[in-house]
């Protein structure tokens, strides 16, 4: 897994720099950079993973999608693309996501639940406004923002890591990630990228059960969680969520306010 992470991380820097995530691409780089890795390493092929496939309405045209493999290891990537309706869009690059914003997502976790890598980038209809990556296993992060020079930054290691909400947009991966996490670890470490540092979470304030259901709290943002996958999203004033395996029927999940 460090070497497959170590190849994703080396080949994202080397596109960041080459494509970035404004070329109007339907997928992430993080995304075809995950699949080119995994066509050239032996043994790594997610060929043997149970696909899923999560989609959340939200009011106003806003949309999130995901598609996860799940290993029977229990390790498994998740790649999604969130869209913002006009009511969640501010004018970005700063804390508000930008008019016509798009975030699209891709992470891997390890059979622990932690996560070994990660690529987020928000772009409007101009092209990207910004984005992360983050590699774990080996201390470091890398950032980049419209109108500022890229930079790289030292995380902890040895913990089990996840990240804020990227330009204030709360969505399943994000908060996946911190789901698995909370289970793997007492305590974990968030990454901010607006800020650029870290700070330690216990994971029974991320993760809350109020006897009846279970929330991951990101932000401002309670989102219900079941042993499956996150069961709301809170995008403009309602949302719900339709999961299905690759190649089967759907089955509207029951939604829930977030």
């Amino acid at each position: 897994m460090s070497t497959r992470t170590s190849l994703l991380f080396a080949v994202a820097l080397t596109g960041s720099l080459l494509v970035g995530c404004g070329d109007g691409a339907t997928s992430s780089v993080g995304d075809r950079v995950a699949r080119g890795a995994a066509a050239c390493l032996p043994g790594e092929s997610i060929e043997r993973a149970e696909t899923k496939v999560y989609t959340f309405f939200g009011s106003a045209g806003a949309q999130s999608r995901v598609e996860r493999a799940i290993r029977p290891d229990g390790s498994e990537t998740l790649s999604s693309e969130t869209r913002l309706s006009p009511a969640d869009a501010g004018h970005g690059p700063g804390g508000a996501p930008p008019t016509g914003g798009v975030l699209r997502e891709y992470a891997e976790l390890d059979p622990s639940g932690r996560l070994v890598y990660a690529d987020v980038s928000l772009s409007d209809a101009a092209g990207m406004v910004k984005r992360m990556i983050l590699d774990p296993q080996h201390g470091a992060a890398l950032l980049r923002r419209t109108g500022r020079a890229s930079g790289f930054v030292r995380i902890p290691t040895g913990e089990a890591t996840i990240y804020a909400p990227v330009g204030s947009v709360v969505t399943p991966v994000a908060a996946w990630v911190a789901r698995r996490a909370a289970l793997a670890a007492p305590s974990v470490r968030m990454f901010d990228e607006g800020t650029a540092e870290s700070h330690a979470v216990l994971s029974d304030q991320l993760v809350v059960e109020d006897g009846r259901d279970t929330f991951v709290v990101l932000g401002d943002a309670a989102l219900s969680v079941d042993d499956e996958f996150i069961t709301s999203l809170p995008l403009g004033a309602a949302a719900s969520a339709t999961a299905c395996e690759a190649g089967g029927s759907g089955a509207a999940a029951p939604a829930r306010s977030g």
